[in-house]
């Protein structure tokens, strides 16, 4: 029996002595995660006792931002860091998405370091319009249904989730297809886009209708594409050639007109110029008509007459 009291009391001694030595010793905090919004204010504590510490000091990405003495200048946070001695804790403000990555608090308790203490930051921008739905349908004459496909996208930048509701299903992507019959009613697909600091949700409502028929198959609908093509460039090319032949035409008659002008020239006493006519001009300028009465006959007179000729005709002066 006194064997057994000395056992458990060496046993109680030894869980004391283990108790006294870790009483010093804290639980380290490796990592944590923290995802905040654009424009929030967050402070890092790292929940380790400041008693006896002789270093403390804050880095972002391995480049030191703030120790016991305060917080540094000329950092990307100037102006917008607050540094705590009496916590040693860290306060961010007007974050920005710039501002994501690793923070880690390094101190050491009467020069012993103790584990380091690493934040993982995440910014995110919040959502703040509605998705955008696009959807479009098509008819299946077979069996009297609609195959609806669905598009949602989201105003946003960085890493955002998609959900969609119908009825009592929910669908995970940015796209939906889903088969619909004509005899349903109007359908409601919710799409609702979230990260995770903020969501917002749209509706789309889709009813099924014989408007939209089947799709046509891609060589098909390229044959007709070249059809409509060459027979409009064949249109434009019968066009430009009656516009040139009938342009040519009216330069042509244009042309004879011109040439058709005046066959006979105004015949007049005195000659201007070269007159333009298809009678040449006789220059009659030898022959002056002697004055007296400016017409075809001239008056007779007696005196004016000549001995008779023997020639057979009469010579008259």
């Amino acid at each position: 029996m006194v064997g057994g009291c000395q056992s458990c009391f060496l046993t109680y001694m030894s869980v004391l002595l283990l108790g006294c030595f870790l009483h010093d010793v804290e639980a380290p905090n490796p990592q944590h995660e923290i995802h905040t919004k654009v424009g929030d204010t967050v402070e890092l504590s790292s929940g380790l006792s400041t008693e006896g510490v002789t270093k403390a000091e804050w880095k972002y990405e391995g480049l030191t931002i703030a120790d016991e003495d305060g917080a540094f200048k000329n950092t990307q946070f100037d102006g917008r860091l607050e540094f705590k001695s009496y916590s040693f804790s860290l306060t961010l403000k007007g974050l920005t998405l710039k501002d994501s990555g690793n923070f880690s608090f390094i101190s050491a308790k009467e020069k012993v370091q103790r584990p380091t203490v690493i934040f993982i930051l995440y910014v995110h921008e919040p959502i703040t319009k509605e998705p955008i739905v696009n959807s479009s349908s098509t008819w299946h004459t077979s069996n009297a249904s609609c195959t609806v496909v669905l598009e949602c996208s989201a105003a946003t930048t960085g890493h955002v989730t998609y959900q969609w509701t119908v009825g009592t299903e929910t669908f995970n992507g940015f796209r939906l297809q889903h088969i619909l019959r004509q005899q349903d009613e109007d359908t409601k697909f919710n799409c609702t886009v979230s990260n995770v600091v903020s969501e917002m949700s749209t509706i789309k409502t889709v009813s099924c209708s014989n408007t939209t028929s089947e799709p046509q198959e891609r060589g098909t609908g390229l044959f007709s594409a070249l059809i409509v093509g060459a027979g409009g460039c064949l249109l434009v090319a019968v066009t430009v050639g009656v516009a040139v032949c009938a342009y040519r035409h009216k330069q042509s008659q244009a042309g004879v007109d011109s040439n058709d002008l005046t066959v006979y020239a105004d015949i007049n006493d005195v000659a201007i110029g070269d007159p333009c006519s298809l009678y040449e001009t006789i220059d009659n300028r030898g022959n002056t008509v002697p004055s007296g009465p400016n017409t075809v006959y001239d008056k007779i007179q007696l005196n004016r007459l000549k001995k008779e000729s023997v020639s057979p005709h009469q010579h008259i002066s």
